[in-house]
């Protein structure tokens, strides 16, 4: 079908809400197509204002990082499409692709990645998206360069039941975990990343540092951190990453508990990668189950994700 009534552009900072109204619709929509939520009703207008105002500041954020591209498509009745990617030292991350249901299948998509990733990915500046599991999407993204690398799952429990089986853990043994001071906290942060993904996000950790809290544990010898976890005000957990697999779990674990005891959502939700053995077995003991499976892709290697536990929101790996 043609998409001659179509125009693509570049998105600016004015239409940051209006495509973030248009990534909940569509989320739900892919959702519901799923199984995973009912169709009807969908988010209103006051639920997707009242996301806007928590996950604005990381949208902002994402969206000033120097390198990257916002391209938005619309037609007579506004924004219909729109994707973005950020850079981060040698990496671009696809860090969202949305296409109005009623507009998909027009290739929009596709234009809009050719736009936004023009040629090739090269060992210089590397590519990584979290794809949904359709095989149509997943070969959509290896035409730019991308391939499978691992599961990315969101997983969720009640945290009623959460903490009903948390406190019958009778053989569970973790270390102390304590908060770190910012500055410190995003030094330790550019000490761990960096070898478990392949690239730098300095200003990332910057930005989660006036954010959120970052929860941590000691090596032996008391110098350095083994396990980080940021911690956000509206129950976000993650990123996480440890110096080993094991290293992960006790602050996830912290970062759980903290949620469960002070923000008490109805549902823990967090994300891991498929290779994440470690956290995940003591996850599945303590009741999360997959809710949405998607694919993490990258144009080169990532070397730690079994050590690594992707953020929440999914906005960036």
């Amino acid at each position: 079908m043609s998409t001659a009534a179509l125009t693509f552009r570049e998105g600016s900072p004015a239409d940051l809400a209006s495509t973030f109204a248009l990534s909940e619709r569509t989320l739900h929509h892919s959702a519901a197509r799923q199984g995973l939520v009912p169709a009807a009703p969908g988010p209103s207008d006051a639920q997707i204002a009242a996301d806007w105002r928590r996950e604005r500041g990381l949208i902002e954020f994402v969206a000033a990082q120097p390198g990257g591209s916002y391209r938005v498509c619309t037609n007579g009745d506004g924004i219909v499409a729109y994707a973005r990617v950020v850079r981060f030292g040698e990496m671009e991350e696809l860090t969202e692709l949305m296409v109005d249901p009623a507009q998909q299948g027009r290739g929009i998509g596709r234009a809009l990645l050719a736009q936004c990733w023009p040629g090739d990915p090269t060992p210089e500046l590397g590519r990584v998206v979290i794809a949904a599991g359709a095989p149509a999407d997943l070969s959509l993204y290896t035409t730019f360069g991308t391939m499978p690398v691992t599961g990315h799952w969101h997983l969720r429990q009640r945290t009623e039941a959460y903490v009903e089986r948390r406190a019958l853990e009778i053989d569970a043994n973790e270390p102390s975990v304590h908060v770190l001071e910012a500055s410190r906290a995003v030094a330790e942060w550019k000490r761990l990343e960096p070898p478990a993904i392949a690239h730098h996000r300095p200003l990332l950790h910057e930005f989660f540092g006036r954010d959120r809290t970052c929860l941590a544990f000691m090596d032996p010898s008391g110098e350095h951190a083994a396990g980080l976890c940021w911690v956000g005000s509206e129950a976000e957990i993650g990123p996480a990453v440890g110096a080993t697999p094991e290293d992960l779990v006790p602050v996830v674990l912290a970062a759980l508990d903290r949620v469960a005891r002070v923000q008490a959502p109805k549902e823990l939700s967090v994300f891991s990668t498929t290779i994440s053995w470690w956290l995940l077995r003591r996850l599945r003991g303590l009741g999360f189950r997959v809710w949405w499976p998607s694919w993490i892709m990258c144009s080169v290697p990532l070397p730690g994700l079994d050590r690594y536990m992707p953020t929440r929101p999914p906005h960036l790996l």
